[in-house]
């Protein structure tokens, strides 16, 4: 593959090595969650074993050869024991910008509605120990007070997109929180 760029002289385009195109294309990693929420309406968080017990939906990385709903199945499977069939609508496409010192990489995600629990699948969540230790679903106020704001703007953005049945797009700057 051979790309143009313009040179500073002429203006005329000249090729442009794969390698150096690629090169200069920007880097992203890709998550794919889950929202679930019970027959009353509150979501379902997961708190990590990790980063000071903050609170996530079941999701993760994409693995290489996944699309982000294969991706979103996969996670959600392992965190919980939970089978999620599809399609599955998506609720929010989730951008958090990279380019800092501790978020180099952007961040895409692709939140899929997982569907309303009932109290028996609840109590069904089977949690992988290595990555959580505790489930909840909680009412609003309560999701607020536990999540990061930014964290609380995606969940916020899901319900949303459910409610009214129209996908939405999250922009977070790196930093602010925001991740699955």
């Amino acid at each position: 593959m051979t790309t143009m760029r313009e040179t500073s002289g002429a203006g005329l385009p000249l090729p442009l090595p794969e390698a150096e195109y690629l090169a200069g294309l920007p880097k992203a990693t890709v998550y794919a969650c889950c929202f679930f929420t019970d027959v009353r309406g509150r979501a379902l968080g997961l708190r990590s074993v990790f980063t000071e017990r903050a609170w996530q939906l079941p999701g993760g990385n994409l693995d290489a050869g996944e699309d982000p709903f294969q991706t979103a199945v996969r996670e959600t499977y392992e965190e919980t024991g939970l089978r999620v069939t599809g399609p599955r609508p998506l609720l929010l496409l989730h951008y958090v910008r990279g380019d800092t010192a501790r978020a180099p990489l952007a961040k895409v995600g692709f939140c899929f509605d997982g569907g309303t629990l009932r109290d028996d699948q609840l109590a069904a969540i089977r949690l992988d120990p290595g990555e959580h230790d505790h489930w909840a679903v909680e009412d609003w106020p309560v999701w607020e007070r536990l999540l990061e704001p930014e964290n609380y703007r995606r969940l916020a953005a899901m319900a949303e997109a459910r409610r009214t049945g129209r996908t939405g797009l999250l922009v977070t700057e790196p930093g602010a929180g925001g991740g699955r």
